[in-house]
């Protein structure tokens, strides 16, 4: 029988008697939690009181609130969840040092979840204490004036969202729109109405020729609607990665690279509109500061942060690197005075693999969030996106939902809470971090697939003692990890070695998916593999996909599953 109470994130105060009540329930706590959240109905009562902060007091068959009330009846249900029909003689009081706690969830470059895994996502984050959860859609808004965007893709549908937002509303928590207006278009401007719009020749680069009076429009039309439509305080109106800016149909017309001008031009533009209906923008940073372009680009672009106008937006700056946090520091001040506006947005290095990268994703948040901490940045959005399918399933982004919220505001102790809270056994966790280990999760996808990248590495750069730089921080970065392609025969050795430690655990079928992957992972680098394990797989992954999400999309990872089992049946490689 459990003895001891855990709480995401950890309090203030908490003190324990040692005291335990007999519980069947509560007869006032609102029908919605209930619900939502199998609390039986009984003879304890929750009363309100007026005290300093928030907090929560367990007395026998009473349970004492004040403050913030979603925050404490996530607390009452968190015990509940660990101690079912006993409640502990407790009191907790709460305090967050960021009044922005968020999660960002990409839909548009992978799987868009169905509603019940939008409700599983909201619930989690209100249980956690997360207020705000951004939805991530380039061309998944059902735009009325523009029907055929997105709608061959899974787009949601206006009733869906309404559902999605209301829900989230009941929990506490506003769900907000994350757009791309500017870069990052590729699925609009690909549609043959729409690639004139295109800054590039190639659609696919994603930009939009800012410089084109009609183009821009256009996208002042897409948020026009999407910011009548959402009620929420907050509209993400994007920003990142325009390096395409200037340099295409507008470079033409001006014969000069005028990319940071029309940036900041297009930008304002967009503010402006935002801040007319009274809602608070928001927009990436990288561009504001040139901060992961070459030093000469980076110099051309700092002329845009010194624009006034990103005084009326709050700033999300995004870094993904396990890097110090002497590192996350120094980018956080790039800001200069608008630093305490900003919000920071570490990841969860689930994209362009099957598993998330733990060891990765949590030196980032804590090495982040500290310096944010210190810094006293406004929040932080903590991000999931989903770059060549979103492989990873969303059922694996779980325990680092809710280790991201314990390193921001509590003591980082995530594991033991991870297990109390989710009811899952300390070995299956061990799996899960093991999985999650850099050398498994960074190479595991090309080694299953045999990709390119595997066997440039395993067959051209076997023997290569030293990599050169690219000159690019961000592909020396990842680079630096698939470099383990090189040497199979100790890749061998440690996938065996990981597989040894998995055998014989009893694991959900989303990890035993993973097992799979691990045992046909060993079965490439020793020759061995065959069509059928693939297609065992790819049955698996699908089920297990279209369990979460919509069918839309899937063919992007079932393509390559399928793909490997050809060339293994024909023993191309």
């Amino acid at each position: 029988m459990q003895e001891k109470v855990f709480i995401v994130p950890e309090p203030k105060r908490f003190v324990f008697t040692g005291n335990w009540f007999s519980f069947d329930g509560f007869n006032n706590l609102p029908e919605f939690f209930r619900k939502e959240f199998n609390i039986p109905q009984g003879s304890w009562v929750i009363k309100k009181i007026d005290r300093e902060g928030t907090g929560v007091k367990i007395k026998e068959r009473e349970v004492e609130i004040w403050g913030d009330e979603k925050v404490s009846y996530a607390t009452i249900i968190q015990i509940v969840m660990q101690t079912k029909k006993r409640l502990p003689e407790v009191e907790i009081e709460e305090e967050f040092h960021f009044p922005f706690r968020g999660y960002h969830l990409d839909i548009a470059r992978g799987g868009v979840p169905n509603l019940d895994t939008f409700k599983k996502i909201l619930r989690w984050l209100f249980l956690l204490k997360y207020n705000y959860f951004g939805i991530y859609f380039e061309d998944l808004f059902p735009w009325q004036k523009y029907p055929q965007i997105g709608k061959l893709r899974g787009r949601l549908e206006r009733e869906e969202l309404e559902k999605i937002i209301s829900y989230g509303e009941n929990l506490g928590i506003e769900v907000f729109p994350s757009l791309e207006l500017c870069g990052h278009m590729e699925n609009i401007l690909s549609l043959p109405e729409f690639t004139r719009f295109s800054e590039w020749h190639r659609p696919q680069e994603g930009a939009i020729n800012v410089f084109d009076e009609e183009a821009r429009e256009f996208t002042y039309d897409l948020l026009r609607e999407v910011v009548e439509f959402f009620p929420s305080e907050h509209i993400h109106i994007g920003g990142d990665e325009t390096w395409a800016l200037g340099r295409g149909k507008s470079l033409d017309k001006t014969n000069a690279f005028k990319g940071p001008e029309l940036f900041e031009l297009h930008h304002r533009n967009l503010i402006n509109m935002v801040r007319d209906k009274g809602k608070t923008p928001i927009v990436w940073g990288d561009m504001l500061t040139g901060m992961y372009l070459r030093p000469d680009e980076r110099e051309k672009w700092k002329v845009v942060l010194e624009s006034e106008i990103w005084d009326d937006a709050i700033i999300a700056n995004w870094d993904y690197t396990n890097l110090s946090e002497e590192h996350f520091r120094e980018k956080i001040n790039l800001f200069g005075k608008r630093k305490e506006k900003q919000i920071v947005c570490p990841g969860f290095s689930n994209w362009g693999r099957f598993y998330p990268s733990f060891d990765i994703a949590l030196t980032n948040t804590k090495n982040f969030l500290k310096a944010a901490r210190e810094e006293g940045a406004k929040g932080f959005l903590v991000t999931s996106w989903g770059d060549d399918g979103a492989e990873a399933l969303y059922s694996f982004l779980d325990p680092l939902i809710l280790a991201n919220m314990e390193i921001a505001e509590g003591n980082g102790n995530w594991e033991e809470k991870w297990i109390a809270l989710s009811g899952e056994r300390h070995e299956v966790l061990e799996v899960r971090k093991l999985f999650g280990n850099d050398l498994f999760s960074m190479t595991i996808k090309h080694v299953f697939l045999g990709t390119p990248t595997f066997r440039y590495y395993s067959e051209v750069l076997k023997n290569q003692k030293e990599r050169k730089s690219t000159g690019d921080i961000w592909m020396d970065y990842y680079l630096g990890f698939v470099e383990k392609l090189k040497d199979t025969e100790d890749l061998l050795a440690k996938y065996e070695e990981i597989l040894e430690k998995v055998y014989n655990v009893t694991l959900p079928e989303d990890l035993e998916m993973i097992r799979d992957m691990l045992r046909i992972g060993i079965k490439r680098l020793r020759g061995e593999v065959s069509f059928s394990d693939f297609v065992e797989f790819g049955n698996r992954y699908a089920r297990l996909w279209l369990s979460e999400r919509k069918k839309e999309n899937l063919e992007v990872v079932i393509a390559k599953i399928y793909g490997a089992a050809g060339r293994a049946d024909l023993r191309i490689f």
